[in-house]
């Protein structure tokens, strides 16, 4: 009785352990490993084996910071396993398959996977297990674009808010003294990238504060960039510099 008793307190218990075979995946790849479940001292029925994929963030409004943690999505590994009190460690395989339009681990964002036995009338044991998600080629492209434009990452470059990951850039060398910072919002698909970006420009003089107080010195684009399309990181630096510099003239002020 007080075996049962400390395992629905979680000593003693069946205990979950993921090994995965590779930590890092790309978006649209597939997390594989092994799911291990040993034995307590007693004999425990677990009700289901699941997987959670947690996002965890910060993102800065104008209240200050805030963090957040995410559940991206939710896997069903196993249901109706009993575990019999000193049995042989049970293993099975995990297949995980990442979709297209997440937010990729970048600066304060970064994702864990956490693995549970749902267990009645007992602390559910879990185990939690850094991956890394990166950005698959046509996005990697536009990224290190971007940086081959000296564009350099402010501090909260790749928060996400819980609707959109927001990559946020300061001009070192192309629009130097010209942009106060660069705005850069992606959402992947298969065979494309849905980009918007908002261009701040630099402004002088006595008006200058109320221009920006009002925004007047932004300018927003969207467009779609098709994976076909995308080269190199020079053809894809050159298509981007095209989009900014027209709309840097448009800005009036």
């Amino acid at each position: 009785m007080l075996n049962r008793i400390l395992a629905g307190l979680g000593v003693g218990g069946a205990r979950v352990n993921l090994v995965l075979d590779q930590p890092r995946v790309e978006l649209g790849g597939t997390l594989t490993g092994t799911i291990k479940i040993s034995s307590g001292n007693v004999d425990q029925h677990i009700e289901q084996i699941y997987i959670n994929l947690l996002l965890r963030s910060a993102y800065i409004t104008e209240d200050g910071e805030h963090c957040l943690e995410h559940t991206v999505g939710t896997l069903q590994a196993a249901q109706g396993l009993t575990v019999k009190a000193g049995a042989p460690e049970i293993s099975l395989p995990l297949e995980l398959r990442l979709p297209f339009n997440i937010p990729i681990s970048y600066g304060r964002t970064a994702y864990y996977l956490q693995t549970g036995l749902d267990i009645k009338r007992a602390v559910d044991p879990k185990d939690l297990d850094p991956v890394t998600i990166l950005p698959h080629p046509p996005l990697r492209l536009v990224l290190e674009a971007l940086h081959h434009l000296g564009m350099w990452d402010k501090p909260a470059s790749g928060s996400y808010n819980g609707r959109y990951q927001l990559f946020e850039y300061r001009p070192t060398t192309f629009m130097a003294g010209k942009l106060d910072e660069l705005e850069v919002y992606i959402t992947s698909a298969p065979d494309r990238l849905h980009m918007v970006m908002q261009i701040d420009k630099k402004t002088r003089g006595a008006f200058s504060k109320l221009v920006d107080d009002l925004d007047l010195d932004e300018r927003h684009v969207g467009f779609t960039l098709f994976n076909r399309d995308l080269k190199s990181v020079p053809q894809v630096a050159e298509m981007l510099r095209e989009i900014i510099e027209s709309e840097y003239r448009k800005i009036p002020f």
